[in-house]
């Protein structure tokens, strides 16, 4: 029993340093953007800062970043320019561009700290909810590969060990073929309006997605006001940072009317990709000149928003998981007793 209880013990301690390994991608741009924000707003150049920044000390990743930002600076671009150089993200890009030219790029640093903060939070809820399911998986795995015969006549270690073999690689292979497949859907659905749909439509994750969605939009749509952009381009900008094809889609289709004048509430009412609430509540701040201050509001309302429905999320998924493990697990023993009396009846007879 006790030995049971070290290797479920063992086997959460392994998948949690897994999880902490994969969150610090997240963890790490969270960490960096923190401190930029911070330098930036005691005063310090951008040159300064990254110099500071090195010489407290980097991972690899970050001193890549920082050593072709350096360069690009030194050759006398921007500090979006420099960025741009270091490969970020389409919102990385949009946000540090809009607060450059608004003068507010330590608050562009500050949004994407929190951004990256909710992601890394998000992944390491998500990936501590799957310890258990995970190791109750591998149990019931082990189950299945125990023949009831073998249960009443004597356990065959091969054979028990070939159909573990079996049922390990069927369930990782499955598993690979899953991970294949939302990688290849995520990777579309930015521009894909019909694959972000169908993502959009799963329970519980497609509610977390739209929340993320719009936290992007409106963060960098808040950006691009502050920075006095032409209001087609930042509609469009909003729009690819989403990282949402239904998004992206809907602004096109309100693009051509904006460049004609026309205002942009009105036209969100009418998108379905848009929240109902959201719209209204754009469309009265254009009309009462407090765009900017809804913006920021709206950003932390998706934001906090998409947090708590990833909780849900990190809940639902786990119980889920208990629930079709318990019930296979029951019918197992089931499986066995009706073998057992079966087995009994024939002595009997």
């Amino acid at each position: 029993m006790l030995r049971r209880e070290d290797s479920i013990r063992e086997a959460g301690s392994a998948w949690l340093s897994l999880a902490k390994m994969l969150e610090m991608t997240f963890q790490r741009r969270e960490g960096f953007y923190s401190e930029l924000a911070k330098l930036t707003e005691a005063g310090f150049g951008i040159r300064e800062a990254l110099r500071l920044m090195v010489e407290s000390g980097l991972q690899e990743a970050e001193s890549n970043r920082v050593e072709r930002m350096e360069s690009a600076l030194a050759e006398g671009r921007s500090i979006a320019g420099a960025f741009a150089a270091a490969e970020v993200s389409k919102l990385e890009a949009v946000l540090i561009e809009a607060g450059e030219r608004s003068g507010k790029i330590a608050t562009a640093y500050r949004h994407l700290a929190e951004y990256f903060g909710m992601l890394a939070a998000a992944r390491r809820k998500a990936l501590q909810a799957l310890v258990y399911p995970l190791v109750l998986l591998h149990l019931g795995m082990l189950l299945a590969a125990i023949p009831v015969g073998d249960l009443m006549e004597g356990l065959d270690f091969t054979r028990v060990v070939v159909r573990l073999g079996i049922s390990l690689a069927l369930a990782y292979g499955g598993i690979g073929l899953g991970y294949l497949w939302v990688r290849s859907a995520l990777a579309k659905a930015p521009t894909d309006a019909g694959v972000d749909r169908a993502l959009n439509r799963i329970p519980w994750v497609g509610k977390a997605r739209r929340s993320l969605a719009m936290a992007r939009y409106a963060r960098v749509d808040h950006a691009a006001v502050l920075a006095g952009l032409p209001m087609e381009e930042t509609v469009r900008l909003a729009g690819e940072a989403s990282l949402s094809g239904e998004l992206t889609a809907a602004v096109e289709r309100i693009v051509p009317a904006v460049k004609e004048g026309m205002a942009i509430g009105p036209l969100m009412v009418g998108e379905p990709a848009f929240p109902k609430s959201f719209s209204r509540s754009y469309l009265t701040a254009e009309e009462s000149g407090t765009l900017d201050q809804d913006l920021d509001r709206w950003a932390k309302h998706f934001a906090n928003e998409a947090s708590e429905r990833v909780d849900r999320l990190t809940v639902m998924l786990p119980k889920l998981g208990y629930a079709l493990i318990v019930a296979f697990v029951v019918w197992k023993i089931l499986g066995f007793y009706s073998g057992y009396f079966g087995l009994i009846e024939e002595l009997g007879g």
